[in-house]
């Protein structure tokens, strides 16, 4: 199909009450931009990329050996801005609590991906939801006054995810879950 494009990621999902939660604090937040669909509201652990066929059944068999640990809390926190919050181009929010367990499970993951024979991951790892994509860069501190959202999240499952983009539509396919478990 002529301007379709696949890309894989694995990510922590949240719930709908979840991003219930978050678009009522973002919605107080006033934030330019593009604001990232409801739906489409997740925790990154591990952005892959372009894989074929194979590619996809391998990572999905290395997450399955993947020792993940089990269901995990922590915070929906404060706002945040991609390069910084003077000259943002994407408005995020920070995830507080145990934010070295989030850490250690997106290493856990970008080892399973790196095995499926993707290489690790370049850019280090920092925990946060996208909110919103902003073009040209612009301000966002007197955004970031509204205070933080302090919204619980409890983290059960890492799904791998499809991002199918055609035309200017982005969709998500849930393609595999794996549950968070003890032991």
């Amino acid at each position: 199909m002529s301007g379709t494009r696949d890309r894989f990621f694995v990510a922590l999902p949240l719930t709908p009450e979840v991003r219930l939660a978050v678009e009522e604090w973002r919605s107080r937040l006033d934030l330019p931009g593009r604001l990232v669909a409801l739906e489409k509201l997740h925790v990154t652990l591990r952005f892959v990329g372009l894989v074929g066929r194979v590619g996809q059944e391998r990572i999905v068999a290395a997450l399955d050996m993947a020792a993940l640990g089990g269901p995990f809390g922590f915070r929906v926190g404060g706002l945040g801005g991609f390069p910084r919050l003077r000259k943002a181009t994407v408005a995020w929010a920070a995830l507080e609590g145990d934010g070295r367990r989030i850490s250690r499970l997106a290493e856990v993951v970008d080892d399973a991906v790196s095995s499926a024979g993707f290489g690790h991951e370049e850019r280090p790892f920092r925990a946060h939801l996208t909110l919103a994509r902003i073009r040209p860069p612009r301000d966002i501190r007197e955004s970031a006054s509204g205070g933080p959202a302090r919204i619980p999240v409890r983290a059960t499952e890492v799904v791998f995810y499809r991002s199918r983009t055609e035309g200017s539509s982005t969709e998500y396919h849930r393609l595999e879950s794996f549950p968070l478990r003890d032991g």
